[in-house]
């Protein structure tokens, strides 16, 4: 009796201990319902301003890496389908042909539809299509243009989206940061791409990188919808008229002046800003990891990890450059200015860094001076930007749409033009450096000279016009 007496406490303790073991991951799933409730409380406290401007910021993290994700995988698949330079660069550029026609129709949309409802359906559109990018590749190279030009076509309506979002609710003080957290994404989403895709691609395959950015995307356009279907766009269209005391009408009138934005002299200063902005930052983002293996002997998995450096030089440089260029404005300094001083950092420091980088085969240099040289473009953010917004808050997303119709363009021209260089040349100095130092530099000159960051009142029957 004893032995068994001695027995039954150690078993009930044991049973103790199982019952308070088995209690233990139903108190851990309440901690985390807990900690989800407090996440959830602290995101509906926030201004309904940050909530959007935070939703379309991780929109864009997903559009570059869903626009990365081929700069990596074109070269397991050149290998595999035994592609040329020349071929490989039509590929790539094939997402601009897309992108480039989007332009004016999204920016169009977007005025007359609000963002809200452009941008989901943008995301929805091109993570669709990338996720038919592998049964294209293996149909003919024409299907898997086709393919990626719908994956331009959805995300070349997003920036316009994204512009009118950010000129309805944000108020001209907070505009550079906002700017800068929107479009900021794209360098997340470029450093997040680089550094999954070679991952997924050596364990999985480089058909699994375009399944699973494709499905991000769609997930990400179910959430928006859910979560931002009802008056959050309204709300913060109403913070914003409390803090300017003047009502914030966006509608857009049926006869936009198309005139007037033609015959505006800082508009097509900004246009061909936008063009030369966007020809360094898309052949680089298109041709860097072939250049970093090709051009400077590193293996596929380092080279598209060293590629995130810039991406990541551009977050921390747009990190101070923003809120420098708002405080600036906030201070009294002219908005002309601080636009035309952010611009010209923008060119002309990546164009030192360039010419050091092209007169070099040192991996170590080449690829320091390329990062500082990307990280000081970033200073765009503050600069051609911001700047739709400053010549018309009314028609900033078809501005927007006007300037990156130009600016779409180096995608086409530039990243095919770079490919077939380097059949003819092997020579990435002339192939990827030369074009980008021109434009830097004419780029800088002509928005010194002809930009503005003023209201142009396109429409002076409109009182926000």
């Amino acid at each position: 009796m004893r032995a068994r007496s001695a027995a039954r406490p150690r078993a009930n303790a044991r049973l103790s201990g199982a019952t308070k073991g088995n209690r233990s991951p139903a108190k851990r799933v309440g901690a985390l319902q807990a900690r989800t409730r407090e996440v959830e409380s602290w995101w509906e406290g926030l201004p309904a301003r940050y909530r959007i401007v935070g939703a379309t910021s991780l929109a864009f993290v997903i559009c570059n890496m869903d626009k990365v994700n081929m700069s990596v995988a074109i070269l397991p698949m050149a290998s595999e389908y035994g592609w040329s330079a020349g071929t490989a660069g039509i590929i790539q550029s094939s997402f601009f042909w897309g992108y480039a026609v989007s332009q004016l129709p999204g920016g169009w949309l977007a005025s007359k539809f609000t963002g809200k409802v452009v941008l989901p359906a943008g995301v929805l559109l091109w993570s669709l299509a990338t996720a038919l990018i592998p049964q294209a590749a293996d149909k003919a190279v024409l299907l898997l243009c086709l393919a990626r030009a719908l994956v331009g076509l959805g995300e070349g309506i997003s920036p316009a989206a994204a512009t009118d979002l950010i000129s309805r609710v944000v108020p001209i003080t907070e505009r550079s940061r906002a700017t800068a957290v929107v479009f900021g994404g794209l360098n997340a989403g470029s450093v997040l791409g680089l550094i999954v895709a070679p991952f997924v691609i050596n364990q999985f395959g480089w058909e699994s990188v375009f399944y699973g950015f494709g499905a991000l995307g769609i997930l990400w356009a179910a959430w928006y919808v859910v979560s931002f279907g009802g008056s959050e766009l309204k709300k913060a269209e109403n913070e914003l008229e409390k803090y300017n005391g003047t009502p914030t009408e966006k509608k857009i009138e049926q006869n936009v002046p198309w005139g007037k934005f033609i015959r505006s002299r800082p508009l097509w200063a900004l246009a061909y800003t936008h063009f030369c902005n966007n020809w360094t930052g898309f052949v680089l983002l298109a041709w860097m990891p072939t250049y970093f293996s090709s051009g400077l002997g590193l293996d596929l998995k380092n080279a598209s990890l060293l590629s995130i450096l810039p991406p990541v030089a551009s977050i921390a440089t747009s990190s101070f450059a923003a809120p420098m260029a708002d405080k600036l404005i906030a201070e009294g300094k002219p908005v002309t200015l601080v636009r035309k001083a952010a611009q010209a950092i923008a060119f002309l420091g990546p164009a030192v860094c360039m010419t050091i980088t092209a007169s070099t085969e040192d991996p170590t240099t080449a690829i320091s001076f390329l990062t500082v040289g990307l990280g000081l473009s970033a200073f765009s953010i503050s600069g051609l930007y911001s700047n739709h917004a400053d010549l018309s808050p009314r028609y900033s997303s078809i501005l927007l749409g006007f300037t990156n119709t130009a600016g779409a363009t180096p995608g086409i021209i530039g990243v095919s033009l770079t490919g077939l260089l380097l059949d003819k040349t092997d020579n990435w100095a002339i192939s990827l450096f030369g074009p980008m130092l021109f434009f830097q530099i004419t780029g800088a000159l002509i928005f010194s000279i002809f930009g503005s960051g003023e209201n142009q009142r396109f429409n002076e029957d409109t009182k926000n016009a």
